[in-house]
């Protein structure tokens, strides 16, 4: 509780520490002449680097050039962080940081020597704050290094500025998500204006999309739960279905259980179900989530939320889904464009190349043949082609035969391009 407490208040004291200490480093920088200005600081636990070329920030997590593999036999030398900020007609120009022992060929620059972290971090988030292009965002990576630091009030401000790159913006929402690390909880100064961003229909859409995933990444699962309140809302079938996007990839066991929820749902709007269809058959899938989405596919009514199961089975393989796609592909009472699809996704699941033989062996759809032929080739196997040129010599329909001459026509198999010829000569 107490180490809460601390957490908290040290959020709300960091305006007033940007305000001093940032300021009279923004100062220093200032009162230097224009070119290249360095200060450095100390960094948090964990980072290194070769002072030159490349940082680690974390077990690999890497940043920087690498020339080579001789970069790996370099030390990763802890701290501390060195910024260097170029700068014309008192304005700057780019940010550039490196870890570990400074770089003794640099010449013309300015060093104003050792500041505190928390200095370091609160001058380069004030430049984030006020400055185009790429240097607002590349100043904001180093604040994150300096060790002691209190910069989530600071990446709130940087965020919620939509006068800003959105760049910066996204940066600073990225970052924001790794800032509480450590804390026990995460305080409402955090996730309320990052609700606040997303929930803004004003805002642009990849900012929005960032907060998003941010949520979906925040320790402690704090996010989870406002995502699943804002999957629900209908207001935005937008913001719903990047809401139900942000959960699949969290990975979270409750928003696991929500997308098992959310897809025997007959109220969802389709975009939305469609999302939460595909995402149960991704990453984190199980064999119950396949039985699952077996399951509720005749309660589907639009050929997108059946697109999203057979990609999501046909993702996923195995033998039971291969089982039940082959089944539905066979299926006279099927509509034949979901009997292609489902003979397609049956493929890519892995299924047996005799059983998509034998597809074609029993029925006379020229549809179904033409799918059946692209299946083939894509597969390569020898009885794939073996078919592949039985139905160019033998095929009675003109137009399936051509789509499969057309086909091989693409191959560099010397067999096939002598049965090509064969035909060509007769």
């Amino acid at each position: 509780m107490r180490s809460n407490i601390f957490a908290l208040a040290a959020l709300v004291a960091a305006p007033a520490l940007a305000g001093a200490q940032g300021g009279a480093l923004a100062a220093r920088v200032d009162a230097a002449p224009d070119g290249r200005v360095q200060f450095n600081f100390p960094a948090r636990a964990g980072v290194c680097g070769n002072g030159r070329s490349w940082i680690q920030t974390g077990p690999n997590s890497y940043s920087g050039n690498f020339y080579g593999d001789n970069w790996r036999l370099e030390p990763c030398v802890p701290g501390p962080v060195r910024v260097v900020v170029d700068r014309a007609d008192k304005l700057p120009l780019s940010v550039q940081t490196y870890v570990g022992p400074a770089d003794s060929t640099l010449r013309g620059v300015t060093d104003l020597g050792h500041v505190s972290g928390q200095a370091a971090a609160d001058y380069l988030l004030s430049l984030s704050g006020k400055s185009d292009g790429r240097v607002g965002r590349d100043a904001i990576m180093p604040a994150m290094l300096a060790d002691s630091a209190n910069t989530s009030v600071l990446l709130v401000a940087i965020a919620k500025n939509g006068a800003l790159p959105r760049e910066t913006r996204r940066q600073a929402l990225s970052y924001l998500g790794r800032s509480t690390d450590g804390m026990q909880t995460i305080p409402a100064a955090v996730t309320e204006p990052i609700l606040g961003i997303v929930k803004d229909e004003s805002d642009n859409q990849s900012v929005r999309q960032q907060g998003l995933a941010v949520l979906g990444r925040l320790d402690h699962g704090a996010g989870i739960e406002p995502l699943i309140q804002l999957s629900q809302q209908n207001q935005s079938t937008w913001l719903a279905k990047e809401s139900m996007s942000a959960l699949a990839r969290s990975g979270d066991p409750r928003a696991r259980q929500y997308l098992r929820t959310a897809v025997k749902r007959t109220d969802l709007p389709d975009e939305v179900l469609t999302v939460a269809l595909r995402a149960l058959g991704q990453d984190f899938a199980t064999a119950q989530d396949a039985a699952l989405l077996r399951q509720v596919y005749p309660t589907l009514s639009s050929d997108r939320t059946r697109e999203a199961v057979f990609n999501s089975l046909s993702e996923m393989g195995g033998s039971e889904n291969t089982r039940w796609l082959l089944a539905l592909a066979q299926n006279g009472d099927t509509p034949i464009q979901t009997r292609r699809r489902a003979v397609d996704a049956a493929s890519r699941a892995g299924a047996p190349i005799a059983e998509l033989i034998h597809i074609y062996d029993t029925t006379t759809d020229p549809n179904m043949k033409e799918t059946l032929i692209n299946v083939y080739m894509r597969s390569g196997d020898k009885a794939a082609v073996d078919k592949l040129l039985t139905i160019v010599k033998g095929e009675e329909n003109i137009t399936v035969r051509r789509r499969a001459i057309s086909q091989l026509s693409r191959s560099d198999d010397p067999r096939i391009k002598a049965a090509l010829q064969d035909i060509v000569m007769k």
